[in-house]
């Protein structure tokens, strides 16, 4: 936390010496937001983890005694387990793909979008049978193709649809519409819209607005999206669609790159 106190004077009219120390105190100032970083992310994951293996070790303990059990009893408490270790197990391997920052080249390949994005919402219809989902590509983004890891897209946009199928209404209300014109592709639901002051945290790991919390999900799968989406030399951002709603736009970018993480 401690600085380096810089002499005072004119932009531009400093020494070798001042200089230095500023660029030295420039590079405290990451190391030490850094540090906070880490702090808040474990700190979040201790806070996301422990009602789950709270209620894990609950439901062990409460079959450890089965024969004071009846069927259904241990058939409700079995159920619960498993749901419970299935969360767990997402919430850690949400955590490790997060910790990786670039993709594995090995993995590289030419890539064509519009495909993934009609196989993601035909996915997110069979598991969203309650929401509708509107497909439109034109003709340029379906001809479009491009370097990247297919599963890793495919999880972007999965991720994507799955948060717009949470906060989007039901049939027969106005579907997902999901729309891939050129080189971008914008999700927009007709929810209640991301809050201004939630605006800024969307993407932050473990993030949730008091409208989320209610529903399932830790909160990373859009910070894995935008990571996912960095990584391949796109930009994801979210905002509130005319009307009603959220949408979020990821644009790929214009120049190819030689592969995700460069």
């Amino acid at each position: 936390r401690h600085r380096i106190e810089l002499p005072p004077g004119p932009p531009g009219r400093e020494d070798e010496v001042t200089r230095l120390a500023g660029a030295f105190n420039a590079m405290l100032g990451e190391l030490e937001e850094s540090v906070a970083v880490r702090r808040r992310l474990v700190a979040d994951a201790s806070h996301e983890l422990r009602t789950p293996l709270t209620a894990l070790r609950t439901n062990a303990e409460l079959l450890a005694r089965g024969e004071r059990l009846t069927a259904a009893q241990r058939e409700r408490a079995s159920a619960a387990l498993g749901r419970q270790l299935r969360e767990v197990t997402g919430l850690v391997s949400d955590l490790i793909e997060l910790a990786r920052d670039e993709e594995p080249r090995p993995l590289l390949e030419e890539v064509r979008p519009a495909a993934l994005v009609g196989h993601a919402v035909a996915a997110a219809r069979a598991h969203w049978p309650e929401t509708g989902f509107d497909l439109r590509v034109d003709a340029e983004a379906a001809a479009l193709v491009l370097p990247g890891v297919p599963a890793r897209l495919s999880r972007l946009l999965t991720n994507l649809l799955d948060n717009a199928a949470k906060f989007g209404p039901r049939v027969p209300g106005p579907p997902v519409e999901v729309e891939f014109t050129g080189r971008a592709v914008a999700v927009r639901d007709h929810g209640p819209g991301i809050a201004e002051e939630d605006l800024p945290y969307v993407f932050d790991r473990f993030y949730r607005s008091g409208t989320a919390r209610a529903l399932p999900g830790s909160g990373l799968g859009l910070a894995m999206a935008r990571q996912i989406a960095r990584a391949h030399g796109a930009e994801l951002t979210a905002g509130n669609a005319p009307g009603g709603g959220a949408v979020f736009l990821l644009v790929f970018a214009e120049e190819p790159v030689t592969g995700p993480g460069t």
